[in-house]
């Protein structure tokens, strides 16, 4: 018996035995709440590539794969027994969907997370089963979150400056979770905070001025993840950055009262194109 849940592309599926009785599911998925704005009825189509995370496939208890046209399917991460799977009693399940980061939980345990290489695309929520068992789906509920935005630059003025009176405020009036590393509290290796962030982010927003080797590790972690990516420079700072650098859409800016109110109105229409974004 298999339960499927598809959420922007994203399947959570129950294998359960298909034994006499009746299965009793709570579905909950979390979301952000630029896709659960946008939660429509749809049709996952067989040129279309999308994630899913599984009960009781790849003979193991749980794991995420994803279906790629021409290709199939392709198991991306797995943890577990079989035998830990026990089919005669309720389970609770959850599929949390942040930017490319997905993580599965059930009865209250995290099981499993991992990330895609590239960003979850399109939208939709169904659940379906087939198999010889009946299944009993209870309690299914849809939880936005705000979509994320991880900011990448200098810890130092004139940066901070910029951060604290454009960026935070202008992404935060836009609806987003604004995140900056050097405002996560708690344990844990910083680097690994940093991909974690990017990973569950819907973009990035780079201040690349000071060609620091830090900002630009961390904006090439968000390209080789194909993040959608703002890039901030000072007009004065343009014709110094690197050719593979320059032929990326930047917002240049100056160091004014004047560039203040330009690159506002700049971040917010980028920002606004990614809030309308599929």
């Amino acid at each position: 018996m298999w339960l499927c849940l598809l959420l922007k592309k994203c399947l959570a599926i129950l294998r359960l035995d298909s034994r006499n009785g009746r299965r009793h599911i709570r579905v909950y998925t979390i979301v952000s709440r630029r896709e659960l704005s946008s939660i429509t009825n749809a049709v996952v189509a067989p040129d279309s590539p999308y994630a899913v995370a599984q009960i009781g496939a790849w003979d193991r208890a749980y794991a995420v794969s994803e279906y790629q046209p021409g290709l199939g399917w392709v198991a991306r991460a797995s943890a577990g027994s079989l035998s830990n799977l026990n089919v005669n009693e309720p389970h609770e399940v959850r599929v949390t969907v942040v930017g490319q980061s997905i993580r599965l939980t059930v009865d209250d345990v995290e099981v499993l997370s991992t990330a895609f290489s590239i960003p979850l695309e399109g939208t939709g929520f169904g659940l379906y089963t087939y198999g010889d068992a009946p299944v009993e789906f209870t309690e299914t509920r849809l939880i936005g979150n705000p979509p994320k935005i991880f900011v990448i630059m200098p810890f130092a003025e004139p940066f901070d400056t910029l951060y604290r009176q454009v960026i935070n405020p202008v992404a935060s009036g836009l609806g987003f979770e604004v995140v900056r590393v050097d405002e996560i509290v708690g344990p844990g290796v910083i680097i690994e905070d940093i991909q974690r962030q990017i990973e569950s982010s819907h973009a990035v927003v780079a201040e690349i001025s000071s060609q620091n080797p830090n900002v630009f590790y961390e904006l090439g972690y968000a390209h080789a993840l194909r993040k959608p990516a703002i890039l901030l420079v000072r007009r004065s700072d343009g014709p110094s950055m690197p050719f593979d650098i320059r032929s990326y859409r930047a917002i240049f800016y100056d160091d004014s009262i004047g560039g203040k109110n330009t690159v506002e109105r700049n971040l917010q229409q980028h920002l606004n194109a990614i809030l309308g974004g599929g």
